[in-house]
């Protein structure tokens, strides 16, 4: 119970940790997808990415799956300080779980207009990861900025999902209209302690890459924990 919710209450503290490693003004870098539907193609320049030239050689997607365990399902070259991926047409029937991996459970009380709706997801508490020449998971990718974290989320029909729901003294805030095939969410910190999911655009998001040693030495051990299970660990396994 309480999966995802768990995940958001953390989010203004990863969103900070994850851009002390770039600075840079707010004006857009032309790396913004125009609406929250877009056919699976991603093509962005990653802040000071020409510094990992010589350390980013892949970058990869993984979809989740509770029950058989993420899989890559795309992947994509460094170059040049960035990269372009594309993520697949479909999604094998595995990576789609009924209760949006947490989001449905989540929000009980949410209204949804097609209730027979699945979800799949992309990345958990990170958005892609990135390899070496060696095929070693060295660290992820983060699309957003200090109080937004956007990931990419495959419906398998059309549907619109609203609600609100607090846990542990933070007030949650569901409002996605989806359409069938890649949509992307933005999880929103809109101060203190309340937050939002939606898909309605947000522009000046840029991405970063944080390799995992700085991760792992400088993130709280809350935040750690949390983490582990997918973004570090496992990717060790992988």
């Amino acid at each position: 119970m309480k999966k995802l919710l768990k995940k958001l209450a953390l989010l203004p503290l990863f969103c900070g940790l994850v851009l002390t490693s770039a600075c840079s003004n707010d004006d857009d870098n032309g790396n913004d997808i125009p609406t929250s539907w877009f056919d699976g193609t991603i093509t962005a320049t990653v802040e000071n990415g020409n510094n990992y030239n010589d350390l980013i050689a892949e970058v990869v997607a993984f979809a989740l799956s509770d029950r058989y365990g993420d899989e890559i399902v795309a992947r994509g070259i460094w170059s040049n300080g960035g990269f372009t991926i594309t993520l697949p047409e479909t999604l094998d029937d595995k990576f789609f779980e009924s209760d949006g991996h947490g989001l449905l459970e989540d929000f009980p009380s949410a209204s949804i207009s097609d209730k027979n709706i699945r979800l799949a997801f992309v990345g958990d508490e990170v958005t892609l990861d990135v390899l070496n020449d060696n095929g070693d998971f060295i660290g992820f990718l983060f699309w957003g900025n200090s109080d937004v974290w956007a990931r990419f989320v495959y419906a398998d029909r059309d549907a619109i999902i609203t609600g609100r729901e607090s846990f542990e003294s933070y007030t949650f805030t569901v409002n996605m209209s989806l359409k069938r095939g890649w949509n992307v969410v933005y999880y929103i910190n809109l101060g203190g302690r309340n937050e939002i999911m939606t898909t309605e655009p947000v522009s000046n998001l840029r991405w970063y890459f944080h390799s995992w040693s700085d991760w792992w030495s400088s993130a709280p051990m809350a935040t750690k924990s949390t983490t582990q299970s997918r973004s570090f660990f496992s990717r060790l396994g992988r």
